[in-house]
């Protein structure tokens, strides 16, 4: 007896349509994932930042028992702390850095 297999060339319709589908289902999961660890990555760089600031104040500080960050204005006490820091931190997240009122930088 002979059998009669036919020759299968190529992947069929349905067989490609769930691969896509299959496809189409991790990127829909995987892309809001994406987004929110890179905002939780510029929120994390924004703390740094903060906590840097505070750092350079309490090195001005304590450079000077005189200096009071709560004496200055948020620009003027830019200036002041510029031989403290390489360069002024930027926000990732587009925001600014102030002085509250006890004297910490917090983003606003």
């Amino acid at each position: 007896m002979k059998a009669n297999f036919r020759r299968r060339d190529g992947f069929a319709l349905v067989e490609l349509l769930t691969v896509l589908i299959i496809i189409a289902v991790l990127v829909a999961i995987a892309v809001p994932v994406y987004n929110s660890t890179q905002q939780t990555a510029r929120d994390n760089v924004d703390e740094a930042n903060v906590r840097i600031l505070n750092s350079a104040t309490l090195q001005w500080v304590l450079a000077d028992e005189n200096n009071d960050p709560r004496d200055y204005e948020t620009g003027t006490l830019k200036t002041e702390l510029a031989d403290y820091l390489s360069g002024w931190p930027d926000s990732p997240n587009e925001k600014d850095y102030e002085l509250n009122a006890s004297g910490m930088w917090e983003v606003k």
